[in-house]
């Protein structure tokens, strides 16, 4: 495993570089596969990241993207038509939805069969429980190379904690981390929202982020609004 550490999805310059990545255990598996391409088998070369909002699947495309060159496309509503065989794609917000009719996803599914191209593909649902209308479009999706970001432990949470805390140049000792961990909701969002939440009370008080700051924030549940 290449990838090493890093925050999840938050802004800052360097989010997404390569050596920034946290690995843990709800996220191993999906950077492992990252770091397998081009060697992803299947008769279309493709990955499908699925997993909660800002738990790192847009950093670990922009990971891929890097290594591969590929383009990001949010939507197929306006047909295939440009989607080269030969290159490589990321489809960010994979979804039976109006950006990605039916008939659009199955016809570039079909293009990459047995192409040189990849996609990559980000998804907040499983394939299994996405309700395309098209079975065809499931049943491809079935079969291409799966990884799950799963809910962060403990562990995770800490690190995150820091890491966005970091990323804002926001000061945040041992105990306030701790307290946060054993209290806030297991959730990605919940870890990005707590170190906004904090960041603006620092600001607006003009004081280092304290104990009591990160208490009120937990009991207003600021940190549980997403």
């Amino acid at each position: 495993m290449t990838i090493r550490q890093t925050t999840l999805d938050f802004p800052s310059p360097n989010n997404h570089a390569r050596g920034r990545f946290i690995i843990g255990a709800c996220n191993a598996m999906a950077a492992d596969w990252i770091d397998r391409w081009p060697e992803w088998p299947g008769m279309i070369r493709a990955l499908i990241i699925h997993g909660p909002r800002c738990s790192g699947k847009t950093h670990l495309a922009s990971i891929w993207t890097e290594t591969s060159g590929a383009t990001t496309l949010t939507h197929l509503k306006d047909g295939i038509d440009y989607l080269d065989p030969t290159q490589h794609y990321v489809f960010d917000g994979l979804a039976p939805t109006s950006d990605w009719p039916d008939d659009m996803v199955f016809l570039a599914l079909t293009r990459f069969t047995g192409a040189a191209g990849s996609l990559l593909m980000l998804a907040d649902q499983s394939p299994a429980s996405m309700p395309w209308k098209l079975a065809d479009v499931a049943s491809r999706l079935a079969v291409i190379n799966t990884a799950q970001i799963t809910t962060p432990d403990d562990a995770m949470l800490h690190d995150l904690l820091q890491k966005l805390a970091d990323d804002k140049g926001l000061a945040l000792d041992e105990d306030i981390i701790t307290y946060i961990v054993k209290r806030m909701e297991r959730r990605y969002e919940s870890a990005v929202h707590t170190i906004q939440a904090l960041d603006e009370m620092s600001i607006t008080e003009k004081k280092k982020v304290n104990l009591s700051m990160a208490r009120k924030i937990l009991n207003d549940g600021q940190a549980t609004l997403f």
